[in-house]
């Protein structure tokens, strides 16, 4: 799969406004905790989405900005579609 394509999954919105990034992605693509992506969620049962910059935790996790959490109104335990637009 080339760099420039775009990946997507599903995620739970964990405590403390966490997504865990997929260990097949970070390994495929490299990722290293300290790098910054672009994300795009989506509640899987509304049509409304919002794009961010999250930067890459020690544990694979990115935080999702409460801003984001508050427009798209959910909450931990939440399952959400993510796309990820890898930098090159």
């Amino acid at each position: 799969m080339p760099r420039h394509d775009n990946i997507h999954f599903l995620a739970l919105l964990q405590s403390e406004n966490r997504i865990q990034i997929p260990l097949e992605v970070r390994q495929h693509l490299k990722l290293e905790p300290g790098n910054f992506l672009r994300l795009q969620i989506q509640p899987t049962q509304r049509y409304v989405s919002e794009e961010f910059l999250a930067r890459l935790s020690q544990d694979g996790r990115i935080t999702v900005p409460w801003e984001v959490r508050w427009k798209l109104q959910i909450k931990p335990g939440e399952m959400m579609r993510v796309l990820f637009y890898p930098e090159d």
